[in-house]
């Protein structure tokens, strides 16, 4: 199978994931240099000789802590985001654009996903409606595009073939 090149697939879908994760860690991120700060603040009120000290030197310190970790985790969680989406928003993009193609009138195939690619299950469940509807198409049939009302059973419509 071929090698996807391009890392947004779906650009929409791995951004809005991205950003949920990256913001998700983020607060996580965060959360850490409150309680941090928090400690810091009570070790220095406890400290008998130098607690002001500490705590003068205390906010600098949890700001250059806080903008290294941010500065490392955000394009970190960003990159492992969209590796991590690749995966699915690839064939979901791919399945998507098959459908299309065959709505336009393109020949009704099998759809292909990578080997490692997230939704195989779904894929082939895609390729099992095809291969229903196809052998349908070919024989010259008509398959009703309303999938709301119940059809005979297929004894059913050959009895009723048969009679007319």
């Amino acid at each position: 199978m071929h090698k996807r090149t391009r890392k947004l697939i779906n650009k929409p879908l791995q951004l809005k994931l991205v950003g949920i994760f990256t913001a998700m860690g983020a607060t996580c991120a965060l959360f850490q240099v409150i309680l941090i700060n928090t400690t810091l603040l009570e070790l220095a009120q406890s400290i008998p000789n130098g607690g002001e000290q500490l705590l003068q030197e205390s906010r600098a310190l949890v700001l250059k802590n806080t903008l290294w970790t941010l500065g490392v985790l955000v394009p970190l969680m960003v990159c492992v985001g969209i590796a991590a989406t690749h995966r699915v928003a690839g064939p979901a993009y791919r399945m998507t654009q098959h459908l299309k193609a065959i709505a336009e009138g393109g020949a009704v195939r099998h759809c292909k996903i990578r080997k490692h690619d997230e939704f195989s299950e779904l894929c082939d469940a895609l390729n099992g409606a095809l291969d229903q509807l196809a052998p349908a198409a070919d024989r010259g049939e008509e398959f009703s595009e309303d999938w709301t009302q119940d059809s005979p059973a297929p004894a059913e419509q050959e009895l009723r073939d048969k009679a007319a």
